[in-house]
């Protein structure tokens, strides 16, 4: 099912509400930014009157300023963690002050985070993975702590943009709509609801760029009363600069992130943009993209975690060039020459090779990446060298460094069916449904007898919205016996 909803629906339903007129003038006392650090100290010390305090603060601020919406998401969002830590710690918060939003809202975002995680890179096409089941449960907990959250206060945007995300995540249309009316109900020119909203419509979420323009466009009118609505049009160039930066273009996602800072200055934009520079080994050029996303977000942990591994990254690479000197181009993976051939040396890579199939069936996949690593320098023509590598990058939620991987093996074996295969998974957890399509395809080229991935190219087409194509397959796959093709298209036979 595609997730968009009716745009004029939408806006029909909020102009049917009564629009309470913004505090026009009035201007919060809170200036001070988000610490998130200094919010996951109090919680973690089980400070919760004070941190009670500091929450309702902000969401006070709010309710006097728009432009103080910002401060309010931010401080919840320190809370959206998968730490298995938090759990009995917030149900401490709940327990004492269970008349309080705050603890509820905070609760929310910590099961959100851990359905993000059961998920992994799992999209639609995977759906029936015990995963996607374990991430449905945590929503179903988040949405009962919101609707909790909201008999206390119906006016938190935060619990509403959560809605949004649950909506999204689960393909249910009514819940983002209704999330998005409620919210302009109460706040009429709010600003993070609706840029929520808008990510509903990008292509790989079944929208499109044009969509996503028209509500946009559609919002315009209420800059009058809240000038953040502006901030709106960064939300393409930023999606497209995500989409840039997983197919590994980092050139252009440095461009389109650039486009999205030209209408905000959101601190997850400078952030995204220090990760691409990253990728391109222009660490100098991504510390002044971390500290600026700091300056906006001082003391998150998430950003000085991206800056220390940035760190990490740029003394590795220093040191490579000393001992190696070997230029950035240098392939990230096997960041070393093969070896020369010898009877010593090609016994030892036969040793590595076993013992990274010891390390794999192990479920040992740190270890078994070594082992391959150094299997590749003996035998850089191997493809199922690379391939198996691969299997231990996605393993360990590594898409990119998989990615890179199946590609080398299918330069070296063309017929590495599971390649494509693969290689079509990571592109479709991408939204890159051109790139996914063309590598399924290729498998079914080479093989035409494999109903599965025929079955799998049908998925891919209706993600695309390419329904006549999507049931082609389908039929065409139940014909050779597969079974989930004829269950989930309802193909008799």
């Amino acid at each position: 099912m595609k997730i968009h909803v009716g745009v004029s629906t939408v806006m029909i339903a909020m102009f049917m509400s009564t629009l309470p007129m913004p505090s026009l003038g009035q201007t919060s006392q809170l200036r001070s930014k988000v610490d998130k650090s200094e919010i996951l100290s109090q919680f973690q010390k089980q400070l919760f009157k004070s941190l009670n305090s500091k929450l309702e603060e902000f969401q006070q601020a709010y309710e006097k300023d728009y432009q103080a919406e910002d401060y309010v998401f931010d401080a919840f969002e320190a809370f959206k963690k998968a730490d298995s830590a938090y759990e009995p710690v917030l149900q401490n918060w709940i327990t004492q002050f269970p008349a309080s939003y705050a603890p509820y809202v905070a609760r929310a975002e910590y099961y959100c985070a851990c359905a993000m995680q059961a998920r992994g890179n799992k999209r639609a096409i995977e759906k029936d993975q015990n995963e996607y089941r374990e991430m449905e449960r945590y929503y179903s907990l988040a949405l009962l702590d919101i609707d909790h959250a909201l008999k206390l206060n119906v006016g938190m945007d935060v619990c509403y943009s959560l809605k949004v995300e649950i909506g999204m995540a689960l393909e249910k249309e009514e819940l983002i709509t209704d999330a998005l009316v409620g919210a302009t109900k109460y706040h009429p020119y709010g600003y993070r609801v609706r840029m929520k909203y808008v990510q509903t419509l990008t292509p790989r979420n079944g929208g499109s760029y044009e969509k996503m323009e028209g509500f946009i466009a559609s919002c315009a009118k209420y800059a009058v009363y809240n000038p953040k609505i502006k901030e709106l049009s960064a939300v393409i160039p930023s999606d497209k600069g995500s989409v840039f930066f997983y197919l590994g273009k980092y050139d252009q996602a440095v461009k389109m992130y650039t486009e999205a800072l030209k209408y905000s200055n959101y601190h997850s934009y400078y952030a995204a943009r220090g990760d691409a520079y990253v990728k391109l080994q222009d660490y100098k050029l991504a510390m002044i993209e971390y500290d600026r996303a700091l300056e906006q977000s001082p003391n998150d942990p998430e950003y000085l975690r991206r800056k220390t591994h940035a760190l990490s990254q740029q003394n590795r690479f220093i040191d490579a060039q000393k001992m190696k000197g070997l230029s950035k181009q240098a392939d990230t993976y096997d960041d070393w020459p093969p070896k020369k051939s010898s009877g010593s040396e090609h016994k030892q890579g036969i040793e590595h090779v076993q013992k990274a199939g010891d390390f794999l069936r192990a479920g040992q996949y740190e270890q078994a990446i070594s082992e391959f690593t150094e299997a590749i320098r003996s035998f850089p023509d191997e493809y199922s060298l690379y391939h198996n590598r691969a299997i231990c990058y996605l393993q360990l939620k590594n898409d990119e460094a998989a990615l890179q991987d199946f590609l080398r093996a299918i330069e070296r074996n063309r017929d590495d069916i599971d390649a494509y295969t693969k290689i079509m998974f990571i592109y479709a957890n991408r939204g890159a449904y051109d790139d996914a399509l063309n590598s399924i395809t290729t498998a079914i080229t080479l093989k035409p007898d494999n109903a599965e991935a025929i079955y799998l190219r049908a998925k891919i087409y209706e993600r695309k919205g390419m329904n006549i194509e999507a049931l082609q397959d389908a039929r065409q796959a139940c014909d050779m016996g597969y079974q989930r093709a004829c269950m989930e298209y309802r193909i008799g036979k």
